[in-house]
C-alpha cells in the first residue's frame, strides 16, 4: 500500500484538489456527487479516516481530468483497469497521513483564515464581487452540504497545506548547485577527426591454421544456434475456407443483398453558397465567370471558411430535385446555378467528378465464395479447437489430433529467432516446453491453432572449418583489416604527437578531415562510443584518440573546449526552470516520504470491498 501512496509525484496532496473540486463543482456537470454521500471509511492512516465522499469525489475528478486532457471517454471500469483508483487513493492516503499528524501535534488552521478562505472561493460572490450568503446556500443545499462541513474541509485543506509546507521547506537547490551541474552538463567538446578505412582485398588469404584457430576464439560468432525438431497439429480458416465451395444459388443470393457494396452512383465533390436574391446569385456568377472571384472568395468576404461551403463527395440524392437536375447534368467540373432552392438562391461548384461503379455478379463471384467461406470456416475452427482442447484433456496424441479432426500434421526443426517459416507464438511455444511434454494449443493470429510437441533438442554445435570456410575467412580477413586500420591510425597519431597537424597528415595521407562540434557529456555521437565521449571530457586540448569503427579506425584530435555560458539568456531561463523543478521533485518526495513514515509508524487500514463498490457504482 505504501508503494501506492508513492506512486504518483504530481499533486502533493490529493486533498486540495478535493476541496477545489467542490469549489467548482458544477462546472464539470457533478452537482450530485456529494449528495446523500455516505461518512462511511473507505480507508484510514492511523486515526484519520478517508471517507466514501473524498474517494468518490477524488476518482471522479481524475478521470475528468484524463478525459479533458486528452480528448477521450473512458469509464470507471477502464479506469480501474489502468490504475487510477489506486493511484487516487495513494494520494488520499497521503492526506490523511498529514492530517493525522496534523492532529497529532494539534495544529490546525484559524477560523480567520478558513473565512478568508471562503471569502474567496469561486461561485460564492454576487454581480458586486462580494460574498453572496444566498448564492452559499444555495451552492451547499445542492451538494447535500451545510456549513460545518464544508468549512471542516476547508480547515483541512489548509492544515494539511501548512503541515506539507512546513515538511517540504528548504527543498530548494542552492544556486551554486544548480549552476555547477549546469556548467557540468552544458560545457561542450570540439573535434576533428579522419576516418582510416579498413580495406580487406589488400590481404593475403589466410591459411588452415590461421582460420582454425580464428574459429575457435570467436566460436560463440559461429556456433549453430539451439534447434528443436518438433511435431505438431494446425487448423487455420483459410485451411478450412479452401474446402467450402458454394452454389450459384447462394453466391447471387448474397450478391443482391450486398448490391450496394458492388453498384456505386456518381459521385461528386461539390461546395455551395447561398444569396439573398436572384440578382446577387446572378452577380456573383458574372464575376466568377470574368475570373474576378471565386465561390471560395465570396465566402471568405462573408468570414466563411472552406468547409462551411463544402458539401464534400455527395450522390444526387444528397440534393433537393432542382439542385440535382443542374449539378448533375453538366459533364465538366466548375461553377453551376445560380439554381432557386429552400436556402434562396445558390450558386454550385463542382470540383470533381466520379463515375458510376458497377460490378458485376461474374467479377463479384470469387470475393464473394471467399467471404462466405472464411465466415463459415472461422466457425469451423472454433468448433474444431475446443474438441482438441477436450482431445489434449484425455491425452492425445499430435497424430491422434491429426486423425480424428480437421487438424493437419506436420514436422519441422525450428530455431530461436528465425525468419519465415512457423509463426513466433509456435516457436516460442517449442523453446518453452520438455521433449514429449503435454502443452496446451496456442493461437498463432487469429484463429490459427497449433498443438505442438517437441521431439527432439538439438544442441548449439560448433561446425568444421570445411564446412564454413568462406564464412569465417570473411570474418577473419575483415577483422585483420580493421586491426591493421588501427595500427595505421597509431602511427598516424605518433606523427601528430611530433608536431604535425591533423590538417596537414589528413591532406598527406589523402584521408578526408572532418569536424563536430557542440559535443556535450550526454550527446548521440552515431560513431563515438559513450566511452570515447567521456575520454573527450578527460582531455585537453591537443589530445588525441584512436577508436576502432566497423569501417575501419578514428583518429581523432580534441580541437577546442566550449565552457557553459550562464550569462546566456537561454542558460537562465534553463537555470531557473531547473532550480524550480528539482525544488518541486525534491518537495514532493520529501512530503511523500514524511507521510509515508507516519503510514509505516501508525498503520494503514483498506476497505477494499467498499472501494470497488464505488467504482461499480460509478459505471
Amino acid at each position: 500500500m505504501l508503494s501506492t501512496m508513492r506512486s504518483k509525484k504530481s499533486g502533493f496532496f490529493g486533498w486540495i484538489l478535493i476541496i477545489l473540486l467542490i469549489a467548482g463543482l458544477g462546472a464539470f456537470g457533478f452537482t450530485d456527487i456529494l449528495t446523500g454521500g455516505s461518512a462511511s471509511s473507505v480507508a484510514k492512516v492511523g486515526k484519520t479516516d478517508v471517507t466514501v465522499t473524498e474517494y468518490r469525489v477524488a476518482f471522479e475528478n481524475r478521470v475528468n481530468a484524463i478525459q479533458n486532457q486528452f480528448g477521450i471517454s473512458i469509464d470507471a471500469q477502464t479506469a480501474q483497469a489502468q490504475g487510477i483508483d489506486q493511484q487516487v487513493l495513494g494520494e488520499l492516503l497521503r492526506s490523511a497521513a498529514l492530517r493525522d499528524e496534523a492532529t497529532q501535534l494539534g495544529v490546525s488552521t484559524p477560523d480567520e483564515v478558513v473565512q478568508r478562505q471562503l471569502l474567496e472561493t469561486p461561485g460564492l460572490a454576487n454581480a458586486a464581487g462580494q460574498f453572496d450568503t444566498a448564492s452559499y446556500n444555495f451552492f451547499l443545499s445542492q451538494r447535500g452540504l451545510n456549513p460545518a462541513r464544508f468549512e471542516a474541509l476547508m480547515r483541512d485543506s489548509e492544515t494539511v497545506a501548512t503541515v506539507s509546507t512546513l515538511v517540504g521547506e528548504g527543498s530548494a537547490l542552492p544556486p551554486v548547485a544548480a549552476d555547477t551541474l549546469l556548467t557540468f552538463l552544458g560545457e561542450e567538446r570540439s573535434i576533428d577527426w579522419v576516418l582510416v578505412p579498413a580495406d580487406p582485398l589488400i590481404l593475403d588469404l589466410a591459411g588452415d591454421d590461421v582460420l582454425q584457430t580464428y574459429l575457435e576464439e570467436n566460436a560463440d560468432q559461429f556456433r549453430t544456434p539451439e534447434q528443436r525438431v518438433i511435431s505438431y497439429a494446425r487448423l487455420t480458416p483459410a485451411m478450412i475456407a479452401a474446402t467450402l465451395d458454394y452454389d450459384d444459388d447462394a453466391l447471387r443470393a448474397e450478391y443482391e443483398r450486398d448490391l450496394f457494396q458492388y453498384q456505386t452512383p456518381e459521385q461528386r465533390i461539390v461546395d455551395r453558397l447561398a444569396f439573398s436574391d436572384s440578382a446577387a446569385a446572378e452577380a456573383a456568377r458574372t464575376a466568377i465567370d470574368a475570373g474576378e472571384t471565386s465561390l471560395a472568395d465570396l465566402a471568405v468576404e462573408r468570414g466563411l471558411d472552406a468547409s462551411s461551403i463544402s458539401l464534400g463527395l455527395i450522390d444526387a440524392t444528397s440534393l433537393e430535385r432542382a439542385a440535382r437536375e443542374v449539378v448533375f447534368a453538366t459533364e465538366e467540373t466548375g461553377i453551376v446555378g445560380p439554381v432557386n432552392t429552400d436556402l434562396g438562391p445558390v450558386l454550385f461548384a463542382v470540383n470533381a467528378i466520379v463515375p458510376a461503379n458497377e460490378t458485376s455478379f461474374e467479377d463479384a463471384r470469387a470475393t464473394i465464395q471467399s467471404n462466405l467461406a472464411i465466415i463459415e470456416a472461422e466457425d469451423i475452427v472454433i468448433d474444431e479447437s475446443l474438441n482438441v482442447e477436450e482431445l489434449i484433456a484425455g491425452g492425445a496424441t499430435i497424430e491422434n489430433i491429426a486423425e480424428e479432426t480437421a487438424y493437419e500434421f506436420g514436422t519441422t526443426t525450428v530455431s530461436q529467432g528465425q525468419v519465415g517459416g512457423l509463426p513466433p507464438e509456435v516457436v516460442a511455444e517449442a523453446f518453452a516446453s520438455d521433449i514429449g511434454a503435454d502443452r496446451d494449443q496456442v493461437e498463432a493470429g487469429t484463429l490459427s491453432y497449433y498443438a505442438v510437441r517437441v521431439d527432439e533438442i538439438i544442441e548449439p554445435t560448433l561446425p568444421d572449418l570445411a564446412d564454413i570456410r568462406d564464412a569465417v575467412s570473411e570474418a577473419w580477413r575483415d577483422d585483420a583489416a580493421r586491426d591493421a586500420a588501427v595500427q595505421r591510425a597509431e602511427a598516424l597519431q605518433t606523427a601528430l604527437s611530433d608536431g604535425l597537424t591533423l590538417s596537414l597528415l589528413a591532406e598527406r595521407e589523402d584521408l578526408q578531415l572532418q569536424s563536430d562540434d557542440g559535443i556535450t557529456r550526454d550527446a548521440d555521437v552515431g560513431f563515438l562510443p559513450a566511452d570515447t565521449i567521456a575520454q573527450l571530457f578527460e582531455g585537453e586540448v591537443g589530445d588525441t584518440l584512436v577508436i576502432s569503427d566497423e569501417a575501419g579506425a578514428i583518429l581523432i584530435s580534441l580541437s577546442a573546449i566550449t565552457p557553459y555560458n550562464l550569462e546566456d539568456e537561454a542558460a537562465q531561463t534553463l537555470r531557473t526552470l531547473f532550480i524550480e523543478q528539482t525544488r518541486a521533485d525534491v518537495e514532493a518526495d520529501t512530503i511523500g516520504y514524511f507521510a509515508n513514515a507516519i503510514a509505516d509508524e501508525r498503520g494503514i487500514t483498506v476497505n477494499q470491498s467498499i472501494l470497488d463498490q464505488i467504482v461499480l457504482s460509478l459505471r
